[in-house]
């Protein structure tokens, strides 16, 4: 697990914020992932494996390097956090083919990564209903713990007994701000009271804007907090 010190260099140095969500208290990092120190928890979300592969065979220029990418990223923040639970909240392989057309060498790197922690949880999701059985780790729909509900999609927390909250992929946030004179797009997180919606961390991942209605209306008329993620650091809009 990283250590006290190594999160206050986190947060001082702009990559990451302190949250809390739901009575938990979640580390946001400006690369993407979520943190959450009291399960040793690291959370990503729609890596999307193999859509430049899929991309290319619809005749699209896309350089076929994304998931190689998107390991390495991966990697080092595995390295850094050094969790005991990984989980990916679904949407990691871009379709139900794309074990036909990953690397062998990118698989042995996805299998390195899920040995180098304790528990890998795959959460499904609509563009992988299954996790290939050429990777390792665990899969499931959902994942409750504690009180905070990680899934792909929202569902209604009701069904959920000792359900506080969610945690969801899908939406791929993105946002749109004047920072310094500049105007900057970045991956963002979208948080509210009861939902909280991760960036998507493939590398060819696109997006919904964060004031999009099909995201706004998550949030029952109230005001979600946006944090634009830019250059691997984080900024709280």
């Amino acid at each position: 697990m990283i250590d006290a010190k190594q999160l206050q260099a986190l947060v001082l140095s702009n990559t990451a914020i302190p949250h809390k969500f739901a009575n938990t208290r979640l580390l946001v990092d400006g690369r993407g992932v979520l943190f959450w120190p009291q399960h040793d928890l690291l959370v990503f979300s729609d890596l999307h494996f193999e859509k430049g592969s899929f991309l290319t065979q619809f005749a699209h220029p896309m350089p076929r390097f994304d998931t190689k990418d998107t390991i390495k990223r991966m990697q080092m923040l595995i390295t850094e956090y050094t969790p005991a639970h990984v989980i990916c909240l679904g949407d990691s392989f871009h379709d139900g083919n794309a074990d036909k057309r990953i690397a062998a060498e990118d698989v042995a790197a996805i299998n390195r990564m899920t040995k180098q922690v304790h528990k890998w949880t795959w959460i499904l999701g609509n563009h992988d209903p299954d996790i290939p059985a050429i990777v390792l780790g665990e899969k499931a729909h959902h994942l409750l713990l504690d009180c905070l509900l990680f899934v792909h999609e929202p569902e209604k927390l009701k069904d959920f007994s000792d359900c506080d909250a969610q945690v969801v992929g899908h939406y791929h946030p993105k946002t749109r701000y004047r920072l310094s004179n500049q105007k900057v797009t970045g991956k963002s997180f979208v948080i509210g009271d009861e939902l909280l919606l991760m960036p998507a961390f493939g590398k060819y991942t696109g997006g919904l804007w964060s004031d999009n209605k099909a995201i706004t209306a998550l949030f029952d008329k109230s005001t979600p907090q946006i944090m634009l993620t830019y250059n691997k650091k984080l900024f709280m809009l």
